[in-house]
């Protein structure tokens, strides 16, 4: 490696920088990286340090704030939740009839003159899909005009902003009203779509909402993800009924730093969605999900071959569904010939109308989604249902319903909403994919469940009067599939049995969603992940084998722009001098987010680091000041060498404006045989936004996070290491969305 052997400083032209500068990362541009550690001590600083100082009171509303944020984003989540459920059911109802006497009323039970469009006839055929493709439509207009980070699950955008970027797009108030209203209308135009995923993304919506009325949180970047992190377990609480497992999702899947204060917190906020919930009562019978149907009896030792193998099954299912839905997805990427001849609204208008022309013949794709789950989960032989409009024919006189034309129409269904999955997920409207995932796997064990009954029919392989529950095989099929899309394991086994009510299932449940992960992970990445990537957007992965190859010298930048402690002797690049105006519109115009401080142009002894934003606030502050002076020195007295500060005058020193006590001296530093896992691990778990090298105490190069990262995909994916992102004056959104 070329050491640098003088710096690029910021004074004249009279150095250059010997050595390489790696490539422009300005497809990242737009990507504010968050530093946990700077802004702990900012937190400290300005809040902590203060309120101790202060009375028992003023002590406890400040701890207050921390629980009262996340109680009041549980309660407006779930009250979204609850506003979206009621709408999907509204917009469903219109595809198949309507009430004359009263709109509101969406069912045959609370209308007594329902006008229901006749099946099996044209005017209900063309009256399903016109009211599919419309409602599907508007929401795609909605998402495109208003607020286009609105569009699909937000799940991916929210890892990228947990993982310690800023992207102030996704959390904004457009964002949050166009998906609760785009959600109601995707998901009940009756698309292969959930509500799920995109719940977790209005959860953090709120978060970010809430968050602008505390002083401590508005501007503290790292505060609010503490806050997102336990949005994302309201947000999980709200979709499944799953308080419990909505805390190990955030921790699992979606935060990246999670410590035990925050843990307390999000579950408070799951707990206080879970509530509401329960008060807003959607089921009409208490319970916090319609899936619950608990079955009394653990399944018997003999049926875990089958669990086995929906769990293999359910692996290579998610694995070939994120592998068709990526192809897809870079299919109609900008810029692609699809792209240029159809606009995303007439795709969406396209997928809803073959949607709706595929679904109608079945009647377990006709109906929404969650209601065919319901029927494929539960048991035969409750009475006190009806067969037809809540077990959707699936069973008869109160056994399971056995015949080959059954078992082929459950698995045609479950193809059909399979392929329209590998469309829909990924376009221009809101729309998750937990509900069709969970769909297709209840199908497949459905299935597997009848095929189970059938053979212990037969040959008896349990003890006598053991009774096999296809409805118990539909729950593990749905686990197997969604785990193999997401690849999430302990949070799902949770997530599951609370969602269902199966307690006995834990084992199974277990067995089922470690199967899928191994077998989905032996294929390709998870469906967020790997959404990450096509999408460029930054965000670090957990350290692996393949970073013990590189070290930090092969990855820094060593054209590094300095300061020097003598500010006031340099005169910048632009011609303005080290004075307090002149630093003023540097430190403005500034593209870094701060600067190393070596001791001269000669000398690369490392002093410290000066954040941009830390300066610039106290500048400014210096300029608002009593008899200011705009030319006044700058400079940071106590680094500067002492024959330095002998060439000045006692009142040339007291006329300095100092900024010694404004350099980071904590910044964090590495040498230059760091391997790149340990940085890996120091980005990662720290949550710093740069590392500086050196080498016996001088300043060799820096490493930002950004150039990390870029760097790891080089080594994973150097297939979507180059892809570019389109920049433009409306920021990330034709980037990101497909126009």
């Amino acid at each position: 490696m070329g050491h640098l052997k003088t710096f690029r400083d910021l004074a004249g032209s009279t150095f250059t920088p010997v050595g390489k500068r790696k490539k422009s990362l300005s497809h990242w541009d737009n990507f504010k990286t968050v530093s946990w550690r700077k802004d702990a001590q900012s937190d400290y600083d300005e809040h902590t340090s203060v309120v101790m100082q202060d009375t028992k009171f003023a002590q406890v509303k400040h701890e207050l704030m921390s629980w009262a944020i996340p109680a009041m984003t549980g309660f407006c989540t779930a009250t979204s939740g609850a506003l979206v459920e009621k709408s999907v059911e509204w917009f469903g109802a219109y595809r198949l009839g309507y009430c004359p006497g009263n709109y509101l009323y969406t069912t045959p039970e609370n209308c007594p003159n329902w006008h229901a469009y006749e099946e099996h006839s044209w005017h209900g055929y063309i009256m399903f899909i016109a009211f599919t493709s419309l409602w599907a439509t508007i929401s795609a207009t909605l998402t495109w005009a208003f607020a286009p980070l609105s569009r699909g699950s937000g799940i991916p955008e929210i890892k990228t902003v947990l993982g310690g970027f800023t992207f102030p797009e996704v959390l904004a108030g457009n964002t949050l009203v166009i998906k609760i209203i785009g959600l109601s209308l995707s998901v009940g135009a009756g698309l292969s779509c959930g509500k799920e995923g995109p719940l977790v993304h209005i959860a953090c919506c709120w978060s970010n909402f809430w968050a602008k009325f505390s002083a401590r949180y508005r501007d503290n970047e790292a505060k609010q993800r503490e806050l997102l992190s336990c949005a994302c377990a309201a947000g999980v609480a709200v979709a499944f009924g799953a308080p419990l497992g909505g805390v190990l999702f955030s921790l699992e899947e979606a935060s990246t730093i999670f410590p035990t204060r925050t843990m307390l917190r999000a579950f408070f906020a799951a707990s206080c969605a879970a509530m509401t919930l329960s008060w807003w009562n959607l089921s009409g019978n208490g319970k916090l999900t319609m899936f619950n149907e608990p079955f009394a009896n653990p399944p018997h030792f003999a049926e875990y071959p089958v669990f086995i193998m929906l769990g293999i099954v359910g692996g290579c299912i998610g694995a070939s569904f994120v592998h068709f839905n990526i192809m897809v997805m870079k299919a109609r990427a900008p810029g692609t010939p699809f792209r240029k001849r159809c606009h995303i609204i007439l795709e969406v208008f396209c997928i809803a109308f073959l949607t709706g022309v595929t679904s109608y013949s079945l009647l377990w794709t006709r109906v929404l989604s969650n209601t065919t789950i319901r029927a494929m989960f539960h048991d035969c032989r409750d009475a006190t249902v009806d067969e037809h409009t809540y077990l959707l024919d699936i069973c008869d006189d109160g056994e399971p319903v056995l015949t080959l034309k059954f078992c082929l129409l459950i698995a045609l269904a479950g193809f059909l909403r399979y392929v329209q999955m590998i469309f829909t997920f990924g376009t221009g409207c809101a729309a998750g994919l937990f509900i069709p995932a969970l769909l297709i796997g209840s199908c497949l064990g459905r299935i597997a469940g009848i095929g189970a009954y059938l053979f212990n029919a037969q040959w008896p392989f349990t003890p006598i009067g053991y009774i096999v529950h296809p409805g118990m095989y539909a729950m593990l099929g749905a686990a197997g599939v969604l785990g193999g899309v997401c690849r999430v394991t302990i949070s799902l086994v949770v997530i599951m049995f609370e969602l269902t009510g199966g307690l006995q299932l834990i084992v199974p449940f277990m067995i089922v969603c470690t199967l899928a992960k191994w077998v989905g992970d032996y294929f390709t990445i998870g469906i967020y992940d790997y959404i990450i990537l096509v999408r460029r957007y930054p965000f670090l992965h957990e350290p692996d084998e393949v970073t013990y190859n590189t070290t930090a010298e092969d990855l820094m930048d060593e054209g590094v722009f300095c300061l020097h402690p003598a500010l006031h002797t340099m005169t910048f690049l632009d011609g303005t001098a080290g004075t307090l105006d002149g630093l003023i519109d540097f430190f403005k115009n500034a593209k870094y987010g701060g600067f190393p401080l070596t001791q001269s142009t000669t000398d690369p002894t490392f002093l410290g680091y000066v954040h941009t934003d830390v300066i610039s606030k106290v500048l400014d502050r210096e300029k608002l000041a009593p008899f200011s002076n705009g030319s006044a020195s700058v400079a940071f007295l106590d680094f500067m060498a002492d024959e330095e500060k002998a060439q000045m005058s006692a009142e040339e020193l007291r006329k300095v404006i100092d900024l010694s006590k404004y350099v980071d001296e904590t910044v964090m530093t590495a040498v230059a045989k760091t391997p790149a896992v340990q940085l890996q691990s120091i980005f990662r778990n720290l949550g710093v936004r740069l590392i500086l090298i050196r080498n016996k105490g001088n300043l060799v190069g820096i490493i930002t996070k950004k150039a990390f990262i870029d760097h790891l995909e080089e080594l994973h994916n150097p297939e979507n290491s180059m892809m570019g992102t389109v920049k433009s004056s409306g920021g990330l959104q034709e980037a990101l969305l497909p126009t």
